[in-house]
């Protein structure tokens, strides 16, 4: 059985060059833990961090947060240029259902082509996971060489005979670096392994001492998957041969980076109360005491709230909205907002809706995803539907907390 850790070869992954020091590499495709241990995350106590591991298209994920994962470039056989909303997210719950998302950015390591192969996705509608945020190990390549490391992903989980094509294979297999391997069976798998220096680069990658003592390695099917190592992940799959060779990506070369994308600087957290959105032509608003906007009319009206942006500390070009507090009254109709940017130029940047859930008689509380805009002329803004008045009353916009940051 194994752990899948790479892009399958259907793909096209690229192939690194050993030097002849080297024992010949896989290509950078789909890494698996052969014999990896079968494993459900959300029946554990411990390696919590697991609930976060997604499955990519060929390939896997690690969620940082709700919106960001993190996996290897090699997975993208189209570079930078690969179009996200070709790429969906899928997380195993502990139901055994899948929250699954698009991407709605990707971004490369500015050094990806000189071997820093890390990759980071942000979702289109972000999914909760397992563990709210996981860390990044704080210390060096160096300090990490001798310990041991807890890896999971998904993949193939066997290999068997030679092959030259895939009609030398099963139905269930495929034929990749002239084996035949045992194709993903659906559970996430596991192993322990022990981080030894690779001899080509000791800071940017490191090597696991392979196979281990239940001989178990990585092989094709889930690159850019993590390991763990008790304080925060350690790196990300990057390379592999079927008999006693593994590569990762250490995570001292990529935490400044990707921290600084994932946990933007923050530059200024606004209430805002419903009173300062604004109706479309022809919808009625009217304002309550305690500064709410609402629907005044019977049918759904568009309300816009400005979010300023001030630029003393350099224009923030990240907004999300941690906290809004909508008024839903009407049992026919949901409250639904969004985030957007625009500029001058028309250009229209919108997150997708996140909607109130059934009418009360008090407020409810909506966490909305993220936008980003890095044009300094552009101005963001809450857009909301709001249902028209019911026999509750009247809905709308109590008040809203915008938080902006800078990547």
């Amino acid at each position: 059985m194994f752990l899948t850790l790479g892009l399958s070869a259907s793909l096209g992954a690229c192939t690194e060059v050993p030097a002849s020091s080297e024992p010949e590499p896989l290509a950078e495709q789909s890494q698996s833990i052969k014999n990896g241990t079968v494993w459900n995350p959300w029946t554990q106590s411990t390696q919590t961090w697991t609930r976060n591991v997604v499955r990519l298209p060929g390939c896997t994920g690690t969620l940082l947060n709700r919106e960001w994962v993190i996996t290897a470039t090699h997975c993208f056989p189209n570079g930078p240029t690969t179009d996200p909303s070709t790429l969906t997210a899928r997380l195993t719950l502990a139901d055994g259902s899948v929250a699954s998302s698009r991407a709605v950015e990707l971004l490369f390591h500015p050094q990806y082509a000189s071997g820093v192969d890390v990759a980071l996705l942000r979702l289109e509608d972000p999914i909760d996971p397992g563990v709210a945020s996981l860390p990044l190990y704080s210390g060096t390549t160096a300090s990490l060489l001798g310990r041991s490391v807890f890896c999971a992903g998904y993949g193939a989980i066997d290999t068997g005979g030679s092959c030259s094509t895939g009609a030398d294979c099963a139905s269930n297999q495929f034929c990749q670096w002239g084996v035949c391997m045992t194709m993903n069976d659906g559970p996430l798998r596991t192993a322990w392994f022990n981080i030894i220096q690779d001899p080509v680069d000791p800071v940017m990658w490191y090597r696991f001492n392979v196979p281990n003592a239940s001989g178990q390695l990585e092989l094709p099917g889930d690159s850019g998957s993590s390991c763990w190592d008790g304080t925060g992940l350690t790196g990300i799959m990057k390379a592999g041969n079927a008999t006693n060779y593994n590569r990762q990506t250490s995570v001292e070369v990529f935490r400044d980076w990707v921290n600084g994308i994932v946990t933007p600087t923050q530059v200024k957290v606004v209430n805002q109360p419903g009173a300062s959105c604004r109706t479309v032509p022809g919808g009625q608003l009217s304002y309550g005491t305690d500064g709410e906007a609402f629907n005044a009319g019977t049918g759904l009206t568009q309300i816009v709230c400005p979010i300023q942006r001030p630029g003393d500390a350099g224009f923030a070009n990240v907004v999300d909205m941690p906290r809004l507090f909508v008024l839903d009254r009407n049992p026919a109709a949901d409250v639904c907002c969004h985030l957007q940017s625009k500029n001058p130029s028309g250009k229209l940047i919108s997150t997708t809706d996140v909607c109130s859930s059934g009418a009360s008689s008090g407020y409810q509380s909506l966490v909305l995803p993220s936008v980003y805009d890095n044009t300094t002329w552009s101005q963001f803004s809450l857009v909301c539907s709001v249902p028209g008045s019911a026999s509750l009353g009247l809905s709308g916009i109590q008040n809203y907390r915008p938080r902006l940051s800078m990547r």
